[in-house]
């Protein structure tokens, strides 16, 4: 099941588990994943947070 960027933002948080769609930044997931997750995004693009 993929959890959509838009249903994050009609969920309206992060819930911390570091979804790949997530619209929030991971701004709950712990470190380090958070970082990770974030230059992840930065370097390819992986995550859909400009959808």
């Amino acid at each position: 099941m993929v959890l959509t960027a838009q249903y994050h933002l009609e969920r309206g948080h992060c819930c911390g588990n570091g979804c790949r769609h997530c619209p929030f930044e991971y701004v709950n997931v712990p470190e380090p994943r958070k970082s990770q997750l974030l230059n992840q995004y930065k370097q390819d693009g992986t995550t859909q947070k400009n959808q």
